[in-house]
């Protein structure tokens, strides 16, 4: 069974919403309707992440890249218990 963190996605604004994470993918959501229905139900397949970079304003953000060369930032508020789900479910790629 997956986690769920509260976070808000850095995209044309800050959208808060939250991360699902699984052994499949990570995926962000928002019931917000002025955000692009491709932001709504976000997935990050695991096998595509290339890698996760951190950064710290006042909060953690999280720079999710893509293999494909997009990347994707998010305010994370856990991020010790993101890292933690993050190394526990990508294992299961290998």
């Amino acid at each position: 069974m997956g986690k769920t963190f509260v976070c808000s996605l850095c995209r044309n604004g800050i959208i808060g919403g939250g991360l699902y994470i699984d052994e499949q993918s990570i995926t962000y959501s928002t019931q917000k309707l002025t955000v692009s229905p491709l932001y709504r139900s976000l997935v990050l397949p695991m096998k595509e992440i290339k890698e996760i970079s951190w950064s710290q304003m006042v909060v953690p953000v999280a720079a999710i890249s893509m293999k494909d060369g997009e990347c994707y930032k998010f305010i994370i508020y856990n991020k010790s218990g993101f890292e933690k789900a993050y190394k526990q479910y990508s294992n299961h790629q290998e």
